[in-house]
């Protein structure tokens, strides 16, 4: 039976998302010799920029007693994939020295480029993905502002991406407008050019995020996605 704590499967999900990340954690386990919170120590001090992010998140995960240290220490490194990372974790925490690079999240690496595996939007993508719903999660409406300029640029990007690309922006602007909703910011959407059929999407999805229909329901956000009209 597999008796791995399931904050090393969160850190890895978080990492290689989308996939069958079993894989990479026997390559992980053999070049580290384990799972244990010592290998992810290591694999921070020497590891490639991804080991060292799945470090971060295993040991924010698992509760580190050095978590909050290390997390802070990242967030000022010059590695782009630690930087992240560390603000993830700490926005987990609704820890306020993370919301200046969440709030970058908004306006780096765009357009999504393509993940080096082959998954759609790239890591950084995910992420940013992550950073909307934590921003929504504070329950501070002076992000709204924020989080419609994010919405309104990622519109304005998709608008002048390739036709084959248009989709990979939209999970990303779903979870904005959900944001958004959680922090009652029924009037952003007011000035966008929309198709209709979009438009009233993101208004059930503005509804969904005031209802916390994530939580309340469970994953009734998916569901409405996967019924887009």
């Amino acid at each position: 039976m597999d008796s791995r704590p399931d904050s090393v499967d969160r850190a890895f999900r978080a990492v290689y998302y989308g996939g069958d990340y079993e894989q990479e954690i026997e390559a992980f386990a053999r070049r580290w010799n384990s799972l244990e919170p010592e290998a992810f120590t290591r694999a921070l001090e020497s590891g490639t920029p991804e080991e060292k992010a799945l470090a971060l998140f295993a040991l924010s995960y698992g509760n580190s007693p050095n978590a909050q240290t290390i997390l802070s220490t990242a967030l000022e490194s010059l590695e782009p994939m630690e930087q992240w990372t560390s603000a993830l974790c700490l926005g987990e925490r609704k820890d306020e020295q993370a919301l200046p690079l969440l709030l970058s999240c908004f306006e780096e690496f765009l357009p999504p480029r393509m993940h080096p595996l082959g998954r759609e939007g790239g890591l950084y993508h995910s992420w940013r993905i992550r950073a909307a719903y934590l921003l929504g999660e504070w329950g501070r409406k002076d992000l709204i502002p924020a989080l419609r300029q994010a919405l309104d640029k990622a519109w304005r990007l998709e608008q002048a991406d390739s036709i084959d690309r248009k989709h990979v922006w939209h999970d990303y602007q779903d979870e904005l407008v959900y944001a958004l909703g959680r922090l009652e910011g029924f009037g952003t959407l007011v000035g966008f050019s929309l198709p209709a059929p979009r438009l009233q999407f993101w208004v059930v999805i503005l509804a969904c995020g005031s209802l916390q229909a994530q939580s309340r329901y469970g994953d009734l956000l998916t569901q409405v996605q996967i019924n887009e009209p």
